[in-house]
């Protein structure tokens, strides 16, 4: 885990998904570095961070080096976007101690969803991570994002031939991952967290692309049940960003931010 921080305050950790690292992933949200000190974390795997290394990368390292991270401050503010919110329940669960305040941004944890459209689709997702080491980042992105975000096949020829080398990396660490899953979080811990929130976002039909592909609606369904399971067993209600897909903290940041300071000043 390679960690950047910036400004001085009260510790906030950001911990970012997959498919991305920690600049792209909270990259509206460094200028809150003038009210509080930001450690902007990139997983093993990513962008500053060491390569990838199969079974090095996902939930059973980062989760570790999470927890390390907050010893070494003596706590801090915990912000986890998508995968990343899953490694910050699972850091919460095992120590909420260290954990001040836990922001997480729709956790994919889709074995929390009473739903047996995005089961089937969960399981399809299983089956790219348990064989994306055989595939190019390429290949793995393609239908990780056909199937996790709904995009339409121009889309993601469009992605890649935009891809930058981090890009590319980030794709390269994602399909060495451990399936994201709700299975190690200890609830009991988390509700020991005084300050909670799980958001989630509203998917507007434009984020959907329902119209032409019912894989988009089904990815968002799957978004939001998973976030809504998070809720109920951190017993906390769901916070609905209606103008975003997956990604509130950069199409909706003035409000998000706005969300995180009240969040941590009430910590």
């Amino acid at each position: 885990m390679a960690v950047e921080s910036l400004g001085s305050g009260d510790d906030v950790v950001l911990v970012h998904g997959a498919l991305s690292w920690g600049r792209d992933t909270f990259a509206e949200q460094l200028h809150l570095a003038d009210r509080v000190r930001l450690h902007v974390v990139d997983r093993r795997g990513y962008a500053a961070a060491a390569p990838p290394v199969p079974g090095e990368v996902g939930w059973p390292v980062d989760v570790p080096d999470l927890i390390g991270l907050l010893e070494r401050l003596g706590g801090a503010h915990v912000v986890g976007h998508s995968y990343g919110g899953v490694v910050a329940l699972i850091a919460a669960g095992a120590r909420p101690e260290l954990v001040r305040s836990l922001v997480v941004v729709e956790p994919p944890v889709y074995d929390l969803a009473d739903d047996p459209e995005v089961a089937a689709l969960a399981a399809r997702i299983g089956a790219v991570f348990e064989g994306g080491p055989q595939l190019t980042p390429e290949d793995f992105y393609a239908q990780w994002a056909s199937l996790v975000l709904g995009l339409h096949d121009r889309v993601i020829r469009y992605a890649e031939h935009h891809w930058s080398p981090e890009h590319r990396g980030a794709a390269d660490a994602t399909r060495l991952e451990a399936l994201p899953t709700a299975e190690p979080v200890r609830w009991e811990g988390v509700r020991v967290v005084e300050r909670r929130v799980v958001v989630s976002g509203g998917w507007p039909t434009e984020h959907r692309r329902a119209a032409a592909r019912p894989e988009g609606a089904l990815a968002a369904r799957a978004f939001q049940l998973a976030a809504a399971g998070v809720a109920e067993r951190a017993g906390v209600g769901i916070t609905r960003f209606d103008g975003s897909g997956h990604t509130p903290q950069l199409t909706e940041a003035a409000a998000f931010d706005a969300l995180l300071l009240r969040t941590w000043g009430g910590a």
